[in-house]
């Protein structure tokens, strides 16, 4: 009988990063039989986290009273992990303290901001780290894209039954985050979203296949909902009054993506299914460096096309949906190949 390994899976309650997380579990288990729990771990006072990092970077006895008061929970088993896994910065610490806790490997997704490195086992990113003279991390896993919650064939059957109720038409997936990651949305870029929606309804046939997130908010939502074309909306998931997740079947339903640029989390999910994606921003996108890097990159590598919502309206939809696709390597196996001897030490208790 196989043992499974056992996993805590630590969730900051933002849906991007637990998706993160759960993708990169999801390569785990095709590996190892995995017993998982997961706990929700929300960071209270995030004014200490320099407090935090300072004290656990230097290895200091009274790290982990801090971080034991600073998060909102700490989670409790008897039956401690063999393996944490996390995504997002305010899980940082806390993975780090629990694997110290607990003498277990740890897994982190996400921009260290100043934490040592050599706590965890390996630390996830789509941009190669390096250390203090510039040699490349030993313990970093360069991602492809990032890991998704769902598998090629989820959602597959349903996306066929919405493709053959619109067989005239071009279906399209919009994915809509909002505020963050430097970029800011005003009523007028909504309503030119909008306005582009409809004009591109009009002129090629375009039904759409839309849904919301937290970030975009009331009146981001209240004014699309006052604007689109109800006849031009195949289905619409609006977060803020029915909060549920039909990525997995838009992405397959549809010809092409439309993507807003701020929801790194939603792009690679799009990525993940080897669609065509366009990005758009607004008026306002001030994206911090490290941030603006990453989308170039998917850019400059043809993963991507890019534009402002007030090109939008002259979109060539007929070159996308004969366009084929960038097909990335299988970032699956790549990433179920560079951590299956991580892995296999942990299960044989190796260093």
């Amino acid at each position: 009988m196989v043992t499974p390994l056992r996993v805590w899976l630590l969730s900051d309650g933002v849906p991007g990063h637990t998706n993160q997380a759960l993708g990169l579990l999801r390569r785990i288990a095709v590996l190892k039989t995995v017993d998982c729990q997961e706990y929700e771990v929300v960071l209270g006072f995030r004014l200490l986290r320099p407090l935090l990092r300072f004290a656990q970077n230097r290895r200091l006895a009274w790290a982990s009273r801090l971080a034991r008061w600073v998060y909102k929970a700490w989670p409790e088993s008897k039956d401690p992990p063999q393996l944490i896994v996390s995504a997002g910065g305010n899980t940082s610490f806390i993975n780090a303290q629990l694997a110290q806790q607990f003498a277990c490997a740890n897994f982190y997704m996400g921009s260290l901001r100043g934490l040592d490195p050599n706590l965890f086992t390996a630390v996830f990113t789509l941009q190669p780290l390096a250390g203090p003279r510039g040699v490349a991390l030993e313990n970093n896993i360069v991602l492809p894209i990032l890991p998704s919650n769902s598998e090629p064939e989820e959602g597959y059957a349903e996306a066929q039954v919405l493709r053959h109720r619109y067989p005239d038409h071009a279906l399209c997936a919009v994915l809509l985050g909002g505020d963050g990651s430097g970029y800011r949305y005003t009523v007028e870029d909504w309503q030119q979203l909008a306005e582009a929606m409809n004009t591109l309804s009009r002129q090629h046939r375009v039904v759409w296949l839309l849904t919301t997130s937290r970030r975009t908010g009331r009146r981001g939502e209240t004014t699309l909902q006052s604007l689109l074309q109800p006849q031009t909306l195949a289905e619409v998931v609006w977060f803020g009054e029915n909060p549920s997740n039909r990525n997995a079947v838009f992405l397959h339903a549809a010809d092409f993506v439309l993507c807003s640029e701020d929801s790194m989390s939603m792009l690679h999910e799009a990525l993940a299914a080897n669609a065509k994606v366009v990005t758009f921003s607004p008026s306002h996108a001030k994206p911090p460096a490290r941030y603006a890097d990453k989308i170039t990159r998917l850019y400059q590598d043809g993963y991507v096309q890019r534009c402002s919502i007030s090109a939008l309206s002259a979109l060539q939809v007929g070159a996308l949906r004969t366009a084929q696709p960038r097909q990335a390597r299988d970032w699956r196996l790549a990433i179920e190949r560079a951590i299956a001897p991580l892995l296999n030490k942990i299960q044989t208790g190796g260093d």
